[in-house]
């Protein structure tokens, strides 16, 4: 499928760049465009809050963003390669701000990168969850948090005691099923982003991950598509919030 450059990605558009995109673990960092030259056939987009260094590695990256192709949303992606950091780009209202420029090669390509959108949790985007384990009900703040989540996972934080007496949820075993039901929560509006009921399998579990807390990783088994729709929408806001707020301006 032929997807139209000029279309897709043009100026204050927000995007993701996603790093190592055919390895087992891709990564991703959002950011906004700035300006695109088809001519020079380079895409400059505001240096995001984990900046580009002289020292930044990647074996492939990619400039993505979602459309919206015959009643279906498709995540597709620029191939970027070298990249020039500009520490003083210049924006219509005179400013400057940090900024990166990269060379990007055609054509846009179709992409399915859904563990590469990893969210660390902060004060404003927030979920609220209940887990159901071993025929008990356990819930945020009370029995464990949700330190992370991406389209494929969602890392637990679990006390190893709770008033003294031993959490279960810290005695849990690897490869454990579990139903979770998350609420997203933007506190900024008066309603809920989204609710998901999920299946999840303890993959990873890190007994040693503080003399406190026990670290859980979590595969999402279940997910189905208009709720990827809705967390990728909730992942996406929550990362460029925080670029405008580390970066102190409006994007």
């Amino acid at each position: 499928m032929d997807f139209d450059l000029e279309k897709i990605f043009v100026p204050s558009l927000g995007v993701d760049m996603v790093f190592d995109m055919d390895s087992l673990a891709p990564y991703s960092r959002s950011s906004i465009i700035y300006d695109i030259d088809t001519d020079t056939s380079t895409v400059t987009i505001a240096q995001p809050h984990i900046p580009f260094s002289k020292n930044t590695k990647f074996k492939d990256l990619y400039l993505t963003t979602i459309i919206k192709n015959k009643n279906r949303k498709t995540r597709v992606g620029l191939q970027c390669t070298a990249f020039r950091i500009i520490d003083h780009y210049p924006l219509a209202n005179k400013a400057t701000v940090p900024a990166v420029c990269f060379q990007y090669q055609l054509p846009i390509k179709e992409t399915n990168i859904r563990s590469a959108f990893r969210l660390p949790l902060n004060t404003k985007y927030i979920i609220k969850g209940k887990i159901l384990y071993e025929n008990f009900e356990y819930y945020t703040s009370k029995d464990f948090s949700i330190r992370d989540i991406s389209l494929t996972g969602l890392g637990l934080i679990v006390p190893k005691k709770k008033k003294g007496v031993i959490n279960p949820l810290s005695q849990m075993k690897t490869n454990t099923i579990l139903l979770i039901g998350i609420i997203l929560i933007d506190v900024n509006q008066k309603e809920p982003a989204g609710t998901l009921p999920l299946k999840a399998q303890a993959t990873r579990i890190n007994t040693n991950h503080s003399d406190d807390y026990v670290l859980i990783g979590c595969k999402i088994l279940n997910l189905e598509s208009s709720k990827e729709n809705i967390l990728n929408h909730f992942i996406h806001a929550a990362q460029i919030d925080e670029l405008k707020r580390l970066s102190g301006r409006d994007l």
